[in-house]
């Protein structure tokens, strides 16, 4: 019986860190299946870069 719980106590740490490591990328697949939202209110233009000469863009809302 001791033997048992010396082998348990030994794979604390191990168990511990594998079952962080799953909770944390079930976080991340649940994030990026929901993807994240970020919404930009502006009157003011944006410039977008393309190239030599940006386009100049008016912009109300912006949903990514």
């Amino acid at each position: 019986m001791a033997d048992l719980i010396n082998l348990l106590v030994a794979w604390r740490w191990p168990g511990a860190s594998v079952l962080i490591a799953l909770a944390l990328s079930r976080a991340l697949i649940s994030i990026a299946r929901n993807g994240i939202r970020v919404e930009i209110y502006t009157r003011q233009p944006i410039l977008v870069g393309t190239g030599r000469a940006p386009l100049r863009a008016e912009v109300g809302k912006v949903r990514i």
